[in-house]
């Protein structure tokens, strides 16, 4: 089972996600955001380094919260 350590983790707008389902939340304002930045950039590279930058990011989220139970 998968368990989450949300202590002391933001939102994107600088408030304390206290639950998991406001963590969900979170990562769909942050994954929209992306997706719509990513979308108006008419340079390829461009979108490809926001992509990766954004999938780093969210790795490195997720391996800090996520705990194998």
């Amino acid at each position: 089972m998968i368990g989450l350590k949300l202590k002391e983790e933001e939102s994107f707008h600088g408030e304390i996600i206290e639950t998991p389902e406001e963590f969900i939340e979170d990562l769909c304002e942050r994954v929209n955001i992306a997706y719509n930045t990513i979308m108006e950039e008419e340079d390829k590279m461009n979108q490809l380094a926001y992509i990766t930058t954004f999938l780093i990011a969210l790795k490195g989220r997720l391996n800090r919260v996520c705990e194998i139970k």
